[in-house]
């Protein structure tokens, strides 16, 4: 390694390493490239290549060895005429001199004038428009003017539009619209966008559904456009822009509020701080002092009305009006507000301050006590109100002075309206304890609680055999079992399923309680034989009863009247002769007799129209061993002895 090293061309500097604390002496080889290309007088010119070292180890120019051979720099000192000379300097004033007089053209491209983002560059055209904007969430104000100022950028013909910022406005300001550009609405192309001679002043230009009034621009544009564009002066005339009456209202509100110097801010004075003032020397009106210490804290007392019923929504307001003799103020108070009446609770309408007659306060104009009596109105700011009534205190006031008022006008006041809760009808969904519970209950009511019977009757189901009455003659074949629970009085109905009648059994209507067409609900009574239901729109008649209904129905007798013997034996006794008549007539001797035979004897006796359930009490009571036929003498010997 050593002896490749010595070499090297460069021993003294290879042979010792870099150590710490120890820097060579000897110059370390530049990496710097040599250019080969140059820019003079607007030309590209390339250099002429270094000459190359000679075999004695000295290259020419007297360049040491082991050096970086260089290129003689081009430094042209004296001023040339001529641009395709490269020997001297090019000045940039005499550069500029041809290219106007068109001797010379520009590097790399033919004679032509200069691109638009070159001859137009950073040249902006300034113009003062204005838009409308229609307000209709407010009473004061109608229409609101935005102010902007609108940029036309000469150079790609892009605008950009910043609205004018006010102060306390409340409304979100600044950048309209970015730098970009904009196409015309009603344009023969969709690229076809604004151009400069579309902002003339007092034209009108559509972005983004807004309608922009030109209104005037500043005078560089103006002179632009005169001079390259060929406008008149009629069309950089500057128009007025349109006044904003709430805006100035809005300024002149500021200024007072911030506290500018000579703006009348119409503030009374405290009247504690014009005693100290005039405690501490200074000179103090003493008008209307007397009045003050005559009166005092005086105030008469007036009961006003307001009649705003020819008005949309309008009613009838009641007030109080107090006017205060120190001063000839008045004030008034509302009355006593109305439940429900719709209206804010404020408790006054006119604050303490002098009422004008004709809208304008001066000492001439304003309402004086004198002015003030039963039965004429008060213009309170556009309010006609009538003067009904009045305290003693008043009516002392004014026969001291002289004046009767007359008597006061009866206020009628509105009724109070008894509002009652109307139930609405129960529309068939659920049940109806339940709708009824959400009408009259909270928003999220709990389940109502059945109301179980727990005694005796609890668990007692009567099940009756009934038939489906119906014009169709295949429902008149059809059988169901109605069951009356009597613990909670539901009613219950099944269909038994018969094989090959096409019609599936099972359950018609789940247990629930059912109503009449009259309103009630149905209950035990009106169970028993012979008798029509009408359930759910289906009218049902019973045919019979099991036998554990035959049972319970005998044994309750104040709850099945049909089913009570004792009333029925009193009415076969009181026609027991009439009775033995008719059986001795039509069967004679020993003859028997079954349970229509019963039926139509009854039928044919005056005042024994007895129906299906109280036949069946009273033949159940003879047949007892269920033969179907007895002997019509039995039946005589029941009439006479219920014990039988």
């Amino acid at each position: 390694m050593s002896n490749l090293a010595l070499e090297s061309p460069h021993d003294e500097y290879y042979e010792l390493p870099a150590l710490p604390g120890f820097r060579s002496t000897l110059a370390r080889p530049s990496s710097a490239k040599n250019q080969s290309l140059s820019f003079v007088n607007g030309y590209m010119l390339v250099r002429p290549p270094p000459h190359h070292a000679s075999s004695s180890g000295t290259q020419s120019g007297g360049r040491p060895p082991g050096s970086r051979p260089t290129t003689a720099p081009v430094s042209p000192t004296r001023e040339i005429l001529d641009s395709t000379d490269v020997t001297g300097r090019y000045s940039f004033s005499r550069r500029k001199a041809d290219r106007e007089n068109c001797n010379i053209a520009l590097p790399f491209c033919p004679h032509s004038k200069l691109p638009a983002f070159l001859e137009h560059d950073r040249r902006v055209l300034l113009f003062k428009a204005y838009y409308e904007e229609d307000v209709l969430q407010s009473a004061i104000e109608e229409k609101r003017i935005h102010t902007c100022e609108l940029y036309f950028y000469v150079e790609d013909g892009t605008m950009e539009i910043i609205e004018t910022k006010q102060e306390n406005s409340g409304i979100v300001q600044g950048r309209f619209l970015r730098r970009s550009r904009v196409a015309k609405p009603g344009g023969s192309s969709s690229h076809e966008s604004y151009g400069i001679d579309d902002l003339k002043i007092g034209s009108q230009v559509v972005i983004y559904s807004r309608t922009f009034h030109i209104a005037s621009c500043n005078e560089s544009t103006r002179e632009y456009v005169m001079d390259h564009h060929g406008w008149t002066t009629e069309d950089v005339s500057s128009l007025p822009l349109p006044r904003d009456r709430f805006a100035e209202s809005n300024k002149a509100k500021m200024r007072r509020e911030s506290g500018v110097v000579g703006v009348d801010r119409k503030r009374k004075m405290n009247d504690l701080k014009q005693v100290m003032e005039s405690m501490l020397g200074k000179e103090s009106s003493m008008t209307d002092r007397g009045k003050f210490l005559e009166s005092g804290t005086d105030a008469l007392c007036f009961h006003v009305l307001w009649d705003d019923r020819e008005r949309l929504y309008g009613d009838v307001q009641y007030f109080r009006l107090f006017y205060y003799l120190a001063d000839d103020t008045v004030e008034i108070m509302r009355a006593q507000s109305k439940n429900n009446d719709g209206r804010d609770t404020f408790p006054k309408l006119l604050k303490r301050s002098k009422l004008p007659i004709n809208g304008r306060v001066s000492s001439q104009s304003c309402y004086k006590w004198r002015d003030l009596a039963i039965g004429r109105t008060v213009n309170v700011f556009g309010r006609e109100m009538l003067i009904a009534r009045c305290d003693s205190f008043t009516r002392q006031h004014y026969k001291y002075h002289g004046i009767t008022l007359q008597e006061d006008i009866p206020l009628t006041r509105d009724k109070k309206v008894d509002v009652k809760r109307v139930i609405p009808p129960y529309n068939g969904f659920g049940t109806e304890e339940d709708s009824l519970r959400s009408c009259t209950g909270s928003l999220n009511p709990p389940p109502p609680k059945r109301d179980i019977v727990q005694n005796r009757k609890s668990g007692v189901v009567l099940r009756f055999n009934a038939q489906l009455v119906s014009a169709t003659p295949d429902d008149g074949e059809r059988r169901f079992v109605i069951q009356f629970f009597l613990e909670d009085e539901t009613v219950a109905i099944r269909e038994p399923p018969v094989q090959n009648s096409g019609i599936m059994g099972g359950n018609f209507l789940r247990r629930q309680a059912i109503k009449k067409e009259d309103g009630s609900w149905y209950t035990a009574k009106d169970f028993f034989v012979g008798n029509k239901l009408l359930l759910i729109g289906h009218q049902f008649l019973i045919l019979n009863a099991d036998e554990y209904t035959y049972r319970f129905q005998e044994g309750e007798n104040k709850m099945f009247p049909f089913s009570h013997f004792v009333r029925l034996h009193e009415m076969l006794s009181a026609k027991q002769d009439e009775i033995k008549a008719y059986f001795i007539s039509n069967y004679g001797g020993n003859g028997l007799i079954t349970i229509e035979c019963v039926r139509h004897c009854l039928s044919q006796i005056d005042g024994l129209d007895l129906n299906k359930q109280e036949v069946l009490t009273i033949w159940r009571k003879l047949d007892r061993k269920g033969k179907g036929k007895i002997p019509f003498r039995k039946f005589l010997t029941l009439c006479q002895n219920p014990a039988f």
